[in-house]
């Protein structure tokens, strides 16, 4: 049983001077070619409406492994006068029968919001008269809620898919007989000029069989790491290790090259894959989010440039990461000053702007700044970032009969950005940051990495303390039934706090200790600079390097497995009262990893849980560790591992679990 038939996708809908879709399209002159492509076959369909000069051209890839099918619609104004009004344009706009009695569930998350709950797992029941709608917030595309989603029904389900890094809206209504789902922008009201061509979000459809949502899940990594994460000479790109100063900048106010290159020789010591340095090294006085727009290296912190930072990191064998917020314009930068015809304002907050990418000659200025500054630099992974909402600004610069065009051709100049940079640096990376994750979708994904999914790791959440490593997990474990490869923050290195956040790659660039982690009942003045203030960094000859390179081996050890099956072993909650486990399985290798964690003021030992992948009558080589070191390894039957008890005698504690079939 499938969800829907691949016939019945893709679906286009929208109306043009009120007329529907579906009778303008009887009226056009139509083309299909097909090319066979590595897992399946690309479609194009073009539609060509003499009288309004209008070219609708629908691309879409099949996959057949999976039965999925990724599409996007691209839309041309080829007359000589405006377009007809095109209103509520909505790449997928389906129809399924779904009788009364048949139960329909919505698996979705929460997106980032720099919350304890991040990327948390919901479920939303669409009973007969349902009308849910998911959206972001301000524009920026995973803002409080992730653009992925997962419809199960009877015996079956789908997942849905979202490219579009702006202000995408789903649309669920649920009869007593059907359900009809409709993604695409939020708002469209426009008339194309001339000439003018634009595109819809990208829409992903995955449907799967059987009774179990994970598999919808585990079949969208498996497409997402086959078919469109980034790659660099064949192999996926993966997040690394890395180290970074900002937080120390943001107790001290200070950064320099000399500190740079004191803890440098030390992060490769540990086994550091990647140097970053972040908003702390370009403009002149003042607080960083105030020197934007200024994309000029600060030479009172360091005079030589970056170059000999970043030369330092690779003859150590490192990368080096480089942090940009290209979008946000303060005025009185050095962009405002040159060039404030290429920024958008809106009322309420004079003090940014926002830097049009939707002008070609704005869009190629800032990919030849950047693209310069990576070279003079050094920069093999290139930070974006992406500190407020763009979506009033794109607002208020629509007229009445272009409501959504201005945010189009942003979008679309985003993305001929990243990709003029990654040709123009065919070995370059790009991590993705927008306030840590909140612009985490299907485009993004295949253009770069989020190496700071929320913001909730970074200094915000170290008042919180153990409650710190909640927020991790759940963070973590949310994010990668989605997402198969991110990064995270690490700030200590006990064996608990790291692998609370270890679900990919990781930067630290403090460890604060357990015992000066604030208490639950510590008063809620405590502010972040309080417990940096406790912690050390590698400027400190007490930085605990056994410690750091222990996880670090440790990390390096199970990290294959990270690209693997993901599975939840228990329910994600932020309670500090409750456990969290998740396994990863490599079917390929008959193998895998799970970990356990009882949080602080879990008053239970023990916890049972079921291994996934597992053979119940095959035999398995297994080892627990409490700390680093791996624990001894034994035989164990599959069908004690389908039916496995684990034991945790100190709270918060955790264990890490490995296992292979004999």
């Amino acid at each position: 049983m499938r969800f829907t038939t691949g016939s019945a996708v893709p679906s286009l809908s929208f109306t043009l001077d009120g007329e529907p879709s579906e009778r303008f399209l009887e009226t056009c002159q139509r083309q299909t070619t097909t090319e066979i492509v590595p897992g399946g076959a690309l479609e194009r369909t073009r539609y060509v409406h003499q009288a309004s000069g209008l070219i609708i051209t629908l691309t879409a890839r099949r996959f057949d492994a999976s039965g999925a099918v990724d599409w996007v619609v691209e839309l041309e104004n080829g007359g000589q006068a405006d377009s007809p009004l095109l209103e509520s344009i909505l790449p997928l706009d389906l129809t399924v029968s779904v009788p009364a009695k048949e139960r329909l569930r919505l698996h979705h998350a929460k997106g980032s919001s720099c919350q304890m709950d991040d990327f948390l797992p919901l479920v939303t029941e669409l009973r007969p008269g349902a009308r849910e709608k998911l959206a972001p917030r301000g524009g920026r595309s995973s803002n409080g809620t992730l653009p992925f989603m997962n419809l199960q029904r009877d015996g079956c389900g789908m997942v849905l898919a979202i490219g579009w890094s702006g202000q995408w809206a789903v649309w669920l209504e649920r009869t007593a007989e059907s359900l009809r789902i409709a993604a695409g922008m939020e708002q469209t009201r426009l008339r194309l000029r001339p000439g003018e061509k634009m595109r819809t979000p990208r829409i992903l459809l995955l449907p799967w069989d059987g009774t179990d949502p994970e598999r919808g899940n585990n079949l969208l990594r498996r497409l997402l790491m086959e078919h469109y994460l980034p790659r660099l000479d064949g192999e996926l790109v993966m997040p690394p290790t890395a180290q970074c100063l900002q937080a120390y900048f943001y107790l001290t106010g200070r950064a320099s090259a000399a500190y740079e290159m004191t803890a440098l020789p030390k992060a490769a010591q540990l086994g550091v894959e990647a140097y970053w340095i972040d908003a702390c090294w370009y403009g002149e006085e003042g607080e960083w989010w105030e020197q934007v727009g200024s994309w000029v290296v600060n030479r009172q912190r360091f005079p030589d440039g970056l170059r000999p930072i970043s030369d330092a990191a690779h003859d150590a064998g490192m990368k080096f990461v480089l942090w940009f917020e290209p979008e946000r314009v303060r005025r009185g930068s050095k962009l405002h000053r040159e060039h404030p015809e290429w920024l958008l304002s809106r009322e309420g907050d004079p003090a940014n702007l926002l830097f049009n990418l939707g002008l070609p000659e704005a869009r190629a200025y800032l990919t030849n700044l950047i693209s310069d500054a990576i070279a003079e630099h050094g920069v093999d992974i290139y930070r974006q970032d992406f500190n407020f909402d763009p979506l009033p600004y794109w607002q208020a610069a629509d007229a009445p009969d272009r409501v959504g065009m201005t945010e189009i051709h942003h979008i679309e100049g985003f993305y001929a950005f990243w990709d003029e940079l990654r040709q123009r640096h065919p070995r370059l990376w790009i991590d993705n940051c927008a306030s840590g994750g909140r612009r985490i979708d299907l485009e993004t994904c295949s253009r770069s990495l989020p190496l700071w999914p929320s913001d909730f790791p970074d200094v915000v959440g170290l008042p919180f303390g153990q409650g710190l490593h909640v927020g991790d997990q759940c963070i973590c474990a949310g994010l990668a039934r989605w997402v198969p490869l991110f990064g995270g923050g690490v700030w200590n290195f006990s064996p608990y706090g790291t692998r609370s956040q270890i679900i990919g790659g990781f930067t630290f660039g403090y460890h604060v200790a357990d015992e000066d982690l604030p208490a639950d009942d510590e008063p809620t003045v405590l502010t972040h600079k309080d417990v940096l203030a406790r912690g050390k960094t590698l400027l400190d000859e007490d930085f605990p390097m056994e410690a750091a390179a222990a996880a670090i081996a440790e990390w390096r050890s199970i990290r294959p497995f990270f690209l693997g099956d993901f599975h939840l072993l228990l329910p994600v909650t932020v309670g500090y009262h409750d456990w969290c486990a998740w396994q990863f399985h490599r079917t390929d290798l008959d193998a895998g990893i799970a970990l356990f964690f009882r949080r602080h003021q879990s008053p239970f030992p023990e916890m049972e849980v079921a291994l996934r992948g597992i053979a119940p009558e095959a035999e398995y080589e297994v080892s627990q560790s409490r700390g680093y070191d791996e624990g001894p390894r034994q035989r164990l039957s599959g069908s004690a591992l389908v039916r496995l008890s684990v034991a945790i005698p100190e709270a918060p504690g955790s264990v890490l679990l490995r296992y292979r079939r004999v």
